[in-house]
């Protein structure tokens, strides 16, 4: 079975939104929901406890650090700004082949869509893969572990690569394999976004999962359809446009 390693990239300093990943959610908090469903993932192993939370060195995070320990939540600590460098930490440690990126913003993340992506990225041997068209924040990135070590190692490595940690991947097609699925058709609603940037952003989630009952483990489809049947909560939403991963 191919190691795959769930790495959670969370901090407190957002400049928008700082604390967002701490912040309630219903009865929990964003982070803790998300890592929640990450768990319902096929390819999620307990025994291994094959997901990790990959947070900053700043002060700011020894809160974050500690909410994590306190949860039975693995924890690791780098880089603020060099996020691949980050990663690369995390890879070295534990020696995953593919990693599953994820952003601890995006609270609603569906297991049943993540199970698709690396079922897909694992058949087709691909360096990286991603799927289009869903709102934003309910999936992320499956990726090769040792193609982010390699790209960590570049010399003169540009700063914008550090930070976005897939974006050297995906400005360089011709060197990779790289492969974009569609997404099911009950999933695909690009004009939503149910990622948690900014404080409109952490409105709409919180009144969305109110909506939904509070449970942790509602679908995204189902998600999506209430957001069909409530302008109200769609006019909250505010995107016609799914912006570029980032």
């Amino acid at each position: 079975m191919v190691d795959i390693l769930f790495i959670v990239q969370a901090r407190m300093g957002s400049e928008r939104l700082p604390g967002k990943v701490l912040r309630p959610l219903g009865s929990e908090h964003l982070l803790d929901i998300l890592v929640q469903r990450v768990r319902q993932s096929a390819f999620y192993q307990k025994e291994r406890d094959n997901l990790v939370i990959a947070t900053s060195d700043k002060k700011a995070d020894d809160v974050l650090e500690a909410h994590c320990i306190k949860n039975g939540i693995r924890v690791f600590r780098g880089s603020e700004e060099r996020v691949l460098d980050r990663f690369a930490r995390v890879i070295k440690a534990v020696k995953p082949e593919v990693v599953i990126r994820l952003t601890g913003d995006n609270p609603f993340v569906d297991p049943e869509l993540l199970d698709m992506m690396i079922s897909a990225h694992l058949d087709q041997g691909a360096d990286y893969t991603y799927i289009l068209n869903t709102p934003l924040g309910i999936c992320g990135e499956a990726v090769s572990a040792k193609l982010l070590l390699d790209i960590s190692g570049i010399k003169m490595l540009e700063d914008k690569y550090q930070e976005h940690v897939t974006l050297y991947v995906r400005k360089h097609p011709h060197l990779y394999r790289l492969q974009f699925l569609e997404a099911p058709e009950q999933l695909c609603a690009p004009q939503y976004r149910l990622t948690v940037d900014t404080e409109e952003d952490y409105q709409l989630v919180s009144a969305l999962y109110q909506k939904a009952g509070e449970r942790p483990d509602v679908s995204a489809a189902e998600l999506i359809s209430l957001l069909n049947q409530h302008p109200d909560l769609a006019a909250m939403n505010g995107m016609t446009k799914q912006k570029e991963v980032e």
